[in-house]
């Protein structure tokens, strides 16, 4: 499962996926900062403010950006890896969301308030941004491939078709080690967004 050999099958069989993940993602990022208005980017702007205030309020802030950030980074990350047995459908939905999200975020969030979006991706998406959507590129991918290999699986069975399963077996196993990397790739993140990219901001924008 962690040779040399077995880690670059299992990268072989989900590139395809993290490709088109990358490709979902950048396209909901374009719908999202071509959105004028969206009452529901709007209601997950409004809950991210409450968020900042609530971590703001708390003893050691910094601690608990970092713990709120990677806890529940691990956990969609995982859960949405594993979910994709759905028909993909939860791993679609995660890159839409996000990236239209963000989109939204720097086209009109920030270019409303009178920031530079670019300069605003810089400093305060990009430091945490390479680990996080890495990781989070590689659990979509995952997602996405185990629901072609279930749904490859059921139809190879009803075919007839030897060891139907071989796919979705091998992906399983796959997932394992891609899972040990993405919570790796998030600490990371969560280390750089709780201190460096909150000093950037801090520097860029005289955040206190």
């Amino acid at each position: 499962m962690f040779s040399r050999s077995a880690l670059a099958q299992y990268w072989a069989d989900v590139r395809p996926y993290f490709g088109f993940s990358i490709i979902v993602y950048l396209a909901s990022l374009v719908v999202g900062g071509s959105s004028v208005d969206s009452a529901f980017l709007e209601r997950q702007m409004e809950a991210m403010r409450a968020l900042v205030d609530v971590v703001g309020q708390t003893e050691n802030p910094q601690l608990t950006l970092f713990l709120l950030i990677l806890l529940n980074n691990v956990f969609k990350s995982i859960f949405t890896m594993y979910a994709g047995v759905i028909a993909c459908i939860w791993p679609l939905f995660m890159l839409v969301a996000n990236g239209t999200f963000l989109g939204y975020l720097l086209a009109n969030q920030a270019a409303g308030a009178g920031l530079n979006p670019w300069l605003l991706f810089v400093v305060g998406i990009l430091p945490h941004g390479i680990f996080e959507l890495t990781a989070v590129f590689l659990a979509c991918g995952f997602g996405m491939r185990f629901g072609i290999m279930l749904l490859r699986g059921i139809f190879g069975v009803v075919a007839g078709r030897p060891d139907p399963w071989r796919g979705f077996v091998r992906t399983a196993f796959g997932s394992v080690p891609a899972a040990i990397l993405i919570a790796v790739l998030l600490f990371v993140a969560a280390v750089v967004e709780s201190t460096l990219t909150a000093w950037l901001v801090a520097q860029t924008y005289g955040a206190s």
